[in-house]
């Protein structure tokens, strides 16, 4: 990368060199010629003044070739030198395209290369006005040499090159420090995704960057505290399963091995098989609640518009009993006759399982127990809200209990509280509220209860 800036750089350069340096030498071309045809004509009109006086004449175009630099021929109508600044020429004839112009009467003038030297030509007329007729009686001839403009022009060039060379090494020192300081948090978040890849889930880069790079990288970091969280949970879920199941297991085995012992009565194998039947039902639980976990994220819903009203009345009814036997009092609030858009077999089994949990942690220690489910309809959103006063969840939890396989229970516990459960309930709930593109809140304090607050905007 570093290589194509660098010829990218050079190449800009030297093309805004040679643009510069040949509008410079165009311009200073330009320039010479008009001094000279400037020069040309005074040598014109000062040969027609002095037309009689050759001697006065040569001494004059003497002086002008000195200021300009340059050699000054004047001819005569046959194209013969009559005055030579050099007096070289003096009675040659010359018959170039400049003078064959300029005895036509138009002034010419023309770029030639001679001996490696470039030299510039011009010419004009010389023109007697008489009071008949204008008459052409000779051109003024003016060579003048460009070495000047070429010396000027190296200078130039040498300076350019200078320059060109400095800008170059500070556009490369600027675009390493810019390259660098693109591809470092680039190749960080490279060492991040290997090292998620190899497995250390949770690995986390160090964000000092502002802008995308900056929102990448902490997309980045959530990503891997995500993943590090749910293989937490999914292991945590596996060693629940896979401890619950060793228990009916080990139960069904000692069932058989005590029937396999003596003979027994028909009663007691009856007594026993009933045992093992439970302890495979218990199995078929567990199953179930596994397959439930995985199948989570693949749910689809059968959205359709139903009474939401209706939908918490026939919530409750089933729940009455279990709550009724648990010493636990339902209080419902309806909610006036109110349309949603939701899939209605999935909204109940969520707010069950919310309605199942508000009773099973209930807090023994109070004589009063209860749980309140709500309707509440606002002006943009409708709000659900089951609230308990049962033995809430504390702060450091509650972040992870949509979590699958997390459960409260594991601190709970040890307060004194048993409570079987296997940490699908509330991940199935918000995966249930999730895909409805609802939202779902919880409010708990410890030893005073709970509040979920299910939140369905009104489009």
């Amino acid at each position: 990368m570093l290589v194509i800036y660098s010829l990218i750089i050079i190449l800009a350069f030297t093309s805004f060199s040679i643009l510069v340096l040949n509008n410079y030498k165009n311009t200073q071309i330009k320039n010479i010629e008009i001094s000279l045809f400037q020069t040309a004509n005074i040598v014109a009109d000062t040969y027609k003044r002095y037309m009689e006086n050759i001697v006065s004449a040569r001494i004059m175009v003497k002086s002008y070739g000195k200021q300009a630099s340059s050699r000054i021929l004047v001819l005569n109508s046959d194209r013969e030198v009559l005055i030579d600044n050099l007096n070289t020429y003096l009675g040659k004839t010359i018959n170039n395209e400049e003078v064959r112009s300029s005895l036509q009467g138009q002034s010419k003038s023309g770029l030639y290369s001679l001996n490696g030297r470039e030299i510039l030509q011009i010419s004009v007329p010389i023109i007697s006005k008489n009071i008949d007729e204008d008459r052409i009686v000779g051109a003024v001839l003016i060579s003048a040499s460009l070495d000047s403009i070429h010396k000027d022009i190296e200078g130039l060039k040498r300076n350019m090159i200078k320059i060109s060379a400095s800008a170059l090494a500070l556009s490369l020192i600027l675009t390493i420090i810019a390259t660098n300081n693109m591809t470092k948090p680039l190749k960080e978040l490279s060492y991040g995704v290997e090292k998620i890849f190899s497995g250390d889930l949770g690995y986390t880069v160090k964000n000092e960057y502002k802008g995308e790079m900056g929102r990448l990288i902490e997309v980045f970091n959530r990503m891997s505290n995500r993943l590090s969280n749910i293989e937490k949970s999914r292991k945590n879920f596996i060693n629940t399963i896979s401890h619950e199941l060793k228990t009916p297991l080990t139960s069904i085995k000692v069932l058989i091995e005590s029937l396999s012992i003596g003979e027994n009565s028909l009663e007691i194998y009856k007594e026993y098989l009933d045992d093992v039947y439970k302890e495979a039902e218990r199995m078929e639980g567990l199953v179930n609640n596994l397959m439930k976990s995985i199948k989570l994220e693949d749910m689809v819903l059968n959205v359709k518009e139903e009474n939401l009203g209706q939908i918490l009345s026939s919530t409750i009814k089933p729940i009455l009993p279990y709550a009724e036997k648990n010493k636990v009092k339902v209080i419902f609030h309806s909610i006036e006759e109110t349309i949603v858009k939701c899939d209605k077999d999935r909204l109940k089994e969520a707010l069950l399982n919310l309605l199942d949990n508000a009773i099973k942690y209930r807090d023994e220690a109070k004589e009063d127990s209860f749980v309140s489910i709500t309707g509440i309809k606002l002006q943009d959103k409708i709000l659900i809200t089951i609230e308990d006063n049962g033995i809430g969840i504390d702060r450091k939890s509650l972040p992870n209990i949509f979590q699958s396989g997390f459960r409260i229970l594991e601190d709970n516990s040890q307060n004194g509280y048993n409570i079987e459960g296997y940490g699908i309930g509330l991940a199935l709930v918000k995966n249930i509220i999730d895909k409805h593109n609802w939202e779902i809140v919880v409010k708990s304090t410890p030893k005073l209860g709970s509040l979920f607050t299910i939140v369905i905007p009104l489009h």
